[in-house]
Formats: structure tokens, sequence, C-alpha cells
């Protein structure tokens, strides 16, 4: 390397790795380059020390002179930048704050100034724009999932791995310019296993369901079992529940073309769940073991994992409900019971909530919280999709309890953010890791009429057709599981409670949802600023 073209002094650091850990390269590989460790999304937001670093896997020296990133990030690298073997070099956020956090120079700095959040293609190419490494990471499975606190970056297990391949990498202590904290010996690691699936997506009573998974290793695939737990209507079970860890029951997949497997040893290994098994509001998890031939073995979803299983949701489809306006009055205009068909129950979206029923009576009336944390736990589903062991409380200000039909602020686990869609089914372009529930009640104080989440469905809506940027929001219908029975004796019992509007979370994800810029979001408070 040139010394001269950094910005502060250079650090030397040169790893020779120990034998049993280097790998054997081809031919093709003796001047390999590779992007070894990636740091996204630091935990403290006002530390830019993203990084993306490279190794030398090769047998000799590389001349990285004019080579640049072509995806991801922009940089070119300046003239007689060498990389020497087994050498690391770093190209950081900010050369600054990287040399403060982490006690070493790195090359810099970098444009755009961060690295996506959610996972993106990085690609080096050489000075003829020949491609040199690419990675196209996202965050969570099959790739790591990247903590929040403490800090861990995204790093491969291995040189002589694909580092294309999600189960390349773990995640562990940012170690730039050094050996990775992961680092393993390649008779260590354990199989890949990717493109875990279930299908059908959305199924019904009775059906079978097929759960596959593509798993590979040089060493031989020796078994691959999958484990399910059954969550009954009535009898959730959270994460944090004695019964999450012990109620599994093992399923062993196979390669061989017969018990649904559609072909044999092409690595895709299959189980089909029972159709005894899928029952009307139940909830099914299941996760999978993995072992090769000499004994190495990993679970996934991985240790790192927020949310510890996949998961689908057994469903018939909404019922018909029927209610009055004032069921019991002697006025026969307001106890008429009207009907809604399944036409119209099922023409808005359903959000479903499984907890248990203590969590949801304390959150809507009984605990009367009045805090920020979300203090219970349960499994939202939505637009097909299973958001496990997500945390929710009551939402508002001092007028929280004070309507009756309380609202609901959610929060989803990370790398299991929420992909909303707009009143017309369109998906944002912003997944989001919070959820607003507006109740679209009439203000009893107000003396207007029909109000009915209108006035921030409406407003919002103007905002955005003049271009100021408002709040995304959704009509849906909002279910809760927490009792065996979906409906009861009165309208007022059962899995439906009412409409709701969806409201956008104003934050970091709102301004890209709407193009702007990084920066600070500032809310009114009481009218005045």
């Amino acid at each position: 390397m040139n010394k001269n073209t950094m910005t502060y002094p250079f650090i030397l650091v040169l790893t020779a790795l120990a034998v049993w850990l280097t790998p054997s390269l081809s031919p093709a590989q003796v001047t390999n380059v590779i992007i070894n460790e990636v740091h996204y999304d630091p935990y403290v937001k006002t530390e830019l020390v993203e990084f993306i670093e490279l190794y030398n896997a090769g047998t000799t020296q590389v001349d990285l002179a004019g080579c640049y990133f072509s995806d991801g990030i922009s940089y070119t690298f300046p003239g007689t930048t060498y990389l020497d073997t087994n050498e690391y070099l770093v190209v950081g956020q900010n050369l600054a704050h990287i040399s403060t956090e982490f006690g070493i120079a790195a090359y810099g700095p970098f444009e755009p100034d961060k690295l996506s959040n959610d996972g993106e293609q990085i690609e080096l190419r050489n000075s003829g724009g020949g491609r040199m490494d690419r990675v196209t990471y996202q965050l969570g499975f099959p790739w790591p999932t990247i903590g929040e606190a403490p800090d861990s970056s995204m790093q491969l297990l291995n040189p002589g791995l694909d580092n294309d391949l999600g189960g390349s990498w773990r995640s562990g202590t940012p170690s730039p310019g050094a050996v990775n904290s992961v680092l393993a010996a390649t008779n260590s690691i354990p199989p890949h296993i990717r493109q875990v699936d279930h299908s059908p997506n959305e199924p019904v009573s009775g059906q079978i369901v097929r759960i596959t998974a593509k798993v590979t290793d040089p060493d031989g695939v020796s078994s691959v079992t999958l484990q399910y737990q059954l969550v009954d209507p009535g009898s959730y079970i959270s994460d944090e529940d004695a019964a999450y860890a012990t109620n599994w029951t093992d399923l062993a997949m196979n390669d061989s073309g017969t018990g649904g497997d559609e072909e044999p040893g092409d690595n895709t290994f299959t189980v089909s769940m029972s159709a005894a098994i899928q029952t009307h509001r139940r909830l099914v998890r299941y996760r999978i073991t993995v072992e090769d031939s000499v004994a190495n073995s990993v679970s996934v979803p991985y240790a790192d994992d927020p949310q510890p299983n996949f998961a689908y949701f057994v469903y018939d489809g909404v019922p018909s409900w029927s209610g009055a306006i004032d069921p019991g009055s002697a006025d026969t205009q307001l106890n008429e019971v009207v009907t809604y068909g399944t036409n119209v129950m099922r023409s808005l979206p359903a959000y479903h909530l499984i907890s248990k029923k203590v969590d949801v009576e304390d959150c809507t009336w009984k605990d009367k919280y009045g805090g920020s944390t979300y203090k219970w736990t349960g499994t939202l589903v939505y637009d097909g999709e299973v958001y496990d062991h997500i945390h929710y409380r009551a939402r508002g200000g001092v007028w929280r309890y004070a309507m009756g039909k309380n609202m609901w602020k959610f929060d989803f686990t990370r790398g299991h953010y929420l992909q909303g869609r707009d009143d017309y089914g369109k998906k944002f372009d912003t997944k989001w890791d919070k959820l607003n529930f507006s109740s679209c009640i009439q203000q009893g104080n107000y003396q207007h009429r029909g109000e009915q989440g209108m006035f921030e469905a409406i407003g919002f809506k103007l905002f955005n057709l003049v271009d100021v940027p408002g709040p995304q929001t959704q009509y849906v219908q909002f279910r809760i599981i927490d009792e065996a029975d979906e409906s009861g004796a009165t309208q007022y019992v059962g899995d439906f409670w009412g409409l709701y509007l969806v409201i956008e979370q104003m934050d970091g994800r709102f301004l890209d949802e709407h193009d702007l810029p990084d920066g600070n979001l500032y809310k009114m408070e009481g009218g005045s600023g």
C-alpha cells in the first residue's frame, strides 16, 4: 500500500492465518480479493462507523489502483494501492469516526454516506471494469440478523467459502483490519441451509403443507430434521414461556423423491405436514436442524435472529358478522340486528393479533399503562405473513384510555419488518418497524359527524397529493385471537374488534418512503411546537 494516499497514518494489519484455518485455493483464486466483512446500521446512529473490509485470500500481492465499487457504495482506490496476501483493507463511512472507534486507518470516505440497512448488492470491479467480487446481502435469514446492541457486523466464516451465500456469514463483534471474530476452520463449518419455504403459503383446514429447504455441504448432509410447535386459539405460547422450549415435535426431512419430495438428490429436503395438523385459526411454528457427515450442525433461524422460528397460519377466511347499534335498546331501530356477509367482511384486509387473553385485557383496560415500552407479546398475521414474537401496547397520550375503543401500537422484530399496503393493495416501498392503529371512533366532545378516521386519512392524502409528505394510511379490520371460540353470545365477544386505520410511523423509514434526505424529525405538541 501507499501510505501517502491515506488520510490518517496507516496502520498495517497483516495476519498470517494458521495452517489449519487456511482453505485450499483453486488457481483462479490465487489473487482473490474478497469482501470479508460488512458493518452497516451501527447501534449508535450518530457514529458514522460503517465499513466494508477486503481481504486478499490469494498467494500474491494485488494492485488495487483504479479498482472501484460499482454497487452498494461508490469509491475508487488511488494509485499505488497494494494489498498483500493475507492482508486486510477497510473502506469506511467516516475516517475520523472509524479511527476513534476501532483505532485503525481506513480508505474513503465512500459515497453515498451509508449502506442499506435492509440489504443490497455490493460489487467490486477492477480498473478495467471486470468483476472482482460481489455480495448481495439482506437483513435476516439466510443472512445474519445484525444485532442492534451491542454492535455487530456481518462476517465471513472462512475466506474459502462462497461469500455470496448467506450461510457463509455470521454476525459478530466488528473486527476491521483483523481476523474475523467468527472465523472457523473449513472442517468445522455446518451445512448451508437456504430457500426454506412452506406451501401453500396460506393453508386452510385439512390441507397438507409441504415444507422444503435447500441444504448443501461438501462433507455430505447426514440429517435434516424439522421441529414444529402448534399454537391453538386461546393457548398462546410466548417465546418467554417454558412451554416454548419444550413443546416441539420432530419430523425427518428427506431428499429421496418420496414423502412429498419432488426430485431425489437435488439438495432440496422435504417434509409433508399432515392434513390433520391444519385446523382453522391455528399457528404452526417450525425450525430446522441440519448436520453433516462429520457431525457439524446448525439450527435455523440462526441464534442471532429475534424471531427464533418460521411459522404459518391456518385460516379458512373471515366469517360473517352480526351486530346492532344498541342491542337491547327499547328503540327498534337501534336494536335491529344487521348481518354483514363474507362479501363485506372480506372486502377489507384483516390484521390478526394472536396473544394471551390476560395480556390483551391488561393492554386495553386493566393495566392502564401510559409508558412507551412494548410490554405485551404476541403474533401478528397480515397478508399471509406471520410476524411472530412481536410486542405491542396501547397508543396515545393523555387520552390513551379515554375513548373505550383504544388505539394500538406494534413493534416488529429486526429483520422481520412489516410489508404494508395502501387501500388499493399496492405495497409500500419501505417496510415498517412500527405499526400504528387509529381506532376510527367518533370523538364525543367535538360534535363532528362521520369522523371515523377520515380526518386523518383524507388530510394525509391531500398533503401527499400536493407533495407535502404525510403518513400513508390504510383502512383495515382488526381481529384478536385470544380465546378458543371465534365468536360468542354477543356481538362484543369474538375475534372481530372493528374497523381501524393504519397510520405510517413518522421516523427514518418515513423519510425513505417519501424520498426525503436523512435528517431529524420534529413533532409538534399542543399546537405550539
